[in-house]
Order: structure tokens, then sequence, then C-alpha cells
């Protein structure tokens, strides 16, 4: 166990002090981020509250710290709840939503990205891990569009009562639940914890994650965790934290310099933030 955790510690140490990201044209809550596999766009949702109206949004890059607002996500958005949004390189665009979901557990949607909107919506319910109250809260797809990372969880208002972290394939029949990898997570998921929004390097070897621990009379604790493995058929390692990244922080997602972007809630605001990485890429 200890010599499976070194890894994740030398990389949690590599990220430093976060920085603000401005989204030039826009002033709204920024969650759920999600940077394109070329850098160039960046994909979010607003605030994801029950009385919102969620829907995901897109921005293009100026530099690492700026981007410019490009407006909704056309052909994605919904009357409910849309957000989590990914793009895999071969232009596949994943996201959750439960709008045709029967019971609302059904929420994985997968389009193709135009450069300017998704087209052919498609709903997968095969990939619904059971009956209402479960339901799968986060996804992203994998660079190369071959593997969905889940967060799958069991709703007890006013948040889950408890989220894993689980992966799907992609088949020549579409996508299916691989249940033979769940020992992948055997050491990133918990008992006590939720583990959830997965954001995964263009190799898949290194795995970050929310997790939220409660606090027995006090506000839930958040970490961004790191895991890595030495290949892509190999299970994760023991995660360790970021310890550059703290407070109410959530949604970890990948930058191409290996750099991590999330959202951070400050005096009520959801903002979006970046913490550079100093380490190279084994």
């Amino acid at each position: 166990m200890a010599s499976d955790l070194l890894p994740a510690l030398a990389l949690a140490l590599c990220f430093g002090a976060p920085q603000p990201v401005q989204i030039a044209g826009y002033g709204g809550h920024v969650m759920e981020p999600f940077i394109a596999r070329d850098g160039e766009t960046l994909f979010f949702n607003n605030r994801n509250g029950p009385a919102d109206q969620t829907d995901i949004f897109w921005a293009s890059r100026i530099d690492a710290a700026h981007f410019r607002f490009r407006g909704p996500v056309t052909g994605a958005n919904s009357a409910e709840l849309d957000g989590v949004p990914s793009l895999a390189r071969d232009g596949t665009f994943a996201y959750i939503s439960p709008r045709a979901a029967n019971g609302r557990a059904a929420t994985i949607w997968t389009g193709w990205w135009t450069g300017a909107a998704v087209t052919a919506p498609t709903l997968h319910p095969g990939l619904t891990p059971g009956r209402w109250p479960q339901f799968t809260m986060d996804a992203e797809i994998s660079a190369d569009g071959r593997r969905l990372y889940v967060a799958d969880a069991r709703w007890a208002a006013p948040i889950p009562r408890a989220s894993d972290l689980r992966v799907a394939v992609r088949t020549e029949g579409g996508w299916r639940r691989a249940h033979e990898r769940d020992a992948w997570f055997a050491q990133i998921n918990t008992r006590r914890a939720l583990e959830y929004a997965p954001a995964t390097s263009p190799d898949e070897r290194e795995l970050y994650f929310t997790r939220l621990t409660p606090v027995f009379l006090a506000p839930p604790k958040l970490e961004i965790m790191v895991a890595t493995r030495p290949d892509v058929d190999s299970a994760f390692g023991a995660p360790a934290p970021i310890a550059a990244i703290s407070g109410f922080v959530e949604g970890p997602a990948v930058a191409p310099d290996g750099a991590l972007y999330f959202h951070a809630k400050i005096d009520a605001m959801h903002v979006l933030m970046r913490a550079p990485r100093a380490c190279p890429r084994g």
C-alpha cells in the first residue's frame, strides 16, 4: 500500500498555488470545467442548484488564464439540468442530463461536437447503474474516446448518500459498463466519503477526482485527489490529496500542459481556477 501511494504523493506536490481564470463576456457561475485535449476550448456549466436552469457553455482560449465566452452549447441543452461536459479527440461529446430518464436514473448522453454545436445527442440507458435513487452523477470521456469514467451515486437530499468511480467502455455495439474493471478503483472508492468528478490525463495513467468526506456537525471536507498507475490496463494506486488546492473545490480537469482547472466557491460564487504543474509528465 505504501509503495502504491508514493507516485501519487510525488505528483500531488507538483501543483502550485491556484490562480483565477477569466472568461471575457461571462459573469455567471462556472462549474464542472473541461479543457479540450488540444487546449483551445473550455466547456463548463453554470450553477447546478435545484432552482437553477443549468446549461452547458463554451469559451475559446486566449491564454492559459483567459478565455472568451462563446455562448451555450447548441444541441446539448434542454429544459432540464445539463452539465458535466467532456470531449474526446474524435469529436465525441459526453455530458450528463436527466431530461429523458425513466425515474431520472439514466443520465449519460453523447453527441458529436462540430466546433460550435453538438449534433445527434443520444441517451445511453444501458449505462444506468440501477433504479432511482441510483444514478450517474458525473462522466468524463477519455482522450481516445474509448472509455467513460463515471461517478455512480445514490441520491439522498440535499446531497448524494454515496458516490463511487467506475468505467464504461465503447464497443462495436455501443457503450457497456465494464464491471470486470471495477477493481481499477479498489483503492479509490471508500464507504464513508463520496468520490466523484473523475478526470484523466491523455494517457489515462493519472486519475484526478473530488472526494467529499462528511464531518460531524460541520461542513464536509472537500479535496481534489490524484492517483496513478503504470499503464492503462492496471488498477490505480492509492490516491493523495493535492495540498495546494483547498477550500470549497470540485471538478478537476486536465489541460494539455498538465495544469489542473477546477471550480471553487468563493463568496457564494463558483469561479474557475487553474493550478499550474511544475513536474514534467513521465
